[in-house]
């Protein structure tokens, strides 16, 4: 019997994926996993209640859309107060019931009355396709800060060169309750610079003035 050997040599490193096709990839996987429904489950032994979220092939969305336990006690599916929680989740990840869509009760619920589950399709807000279109899009294109020198790390991510010789970390994370703009310091660049959070303004004004930078 022939034995066949396949020597590949040295471990060569992965190949890195392009920016640009990154971001392609990653825009493709949130609108294919994108919540098309909302379901709300009560528990009838517990009277807890939680929200899930379903894609466009009815599934359940993947650990993207992880479910979200709704405070209270509730009766059942359909009753005020959980529907009522359950429109602020929704608002709260950028999403609304769908033009014309109510809740109601889940295909083979068997008490339409007081169901267990209830569900209602859904759509997102224009704060949330802004979300992503600033996610998946261009880096935003920092002003001139006269003795400030940027240099970017990855994206989102810049060194900040003060004038006393200094060099903090200027990260910018997209939110959908607005975009959020921190300077890190230390030596090893992990304390929050504390006025300088929430704001590209807040940021900047810290980086032109360093003696304000304190954890």
């Amino acid at each position: 019997m022939t034995t066949i050997r396949h020597d590949f040599g040295p471990e060569q490193p992965a190949p890195t994926i392009p920016e640009d096709r990154r971001l392609e990839l990653g825009r493709a996987s949130e609108e294919r996993h994108r919540p098309v429904a909302a379901r709300v489950y009560v528990s009838p032994i517990t009277s807890c209640a939680a929200l899930r979220w379903v894609n466009a092939e009815g599934h359940d969305s993947p650990t993207l859309w992880d479910p979200v336990r709704m405070d209270g006690i509730h009766a059942h599916a359909l009753r005020e107060e959980v529907l009522n929680v359950a429109g602020a989740v929704l608002a709260k990840r950028g999403f609304s019931c769908a033009h014309g869509a109510y809740w109601q009760p889940a295909p083979g619920e068997t008490d339409a009355a007081r169901p267990e589950t209830s569900e209602v399709a859904v759509a997102p807000t224009r704060a949330y396709l802004d979300l992503q279109a600033r996610k998946f899009g261009p880096v935003p294109d920092l002003p001139e800060v006269p003795g400030v020198t940027f240099t970017t790390t990855q994206r989102g991510q810049w060194w900040a060169t003060v004038p006393d010789g200094r060099t903090f970390l200027l990260t910018w994370t997209p939110r959908l309750d607005g975009d959020r703009w921190v300077v890190w310091g230390g030596a090893q660049h992990s304390d929050l610079i504390r006025p300088a959070t929430t704001s590209l303004n807040k940021a900047l004004f810290v980086l032109r003035n360093p003696a304000h930078a304190r954890p």
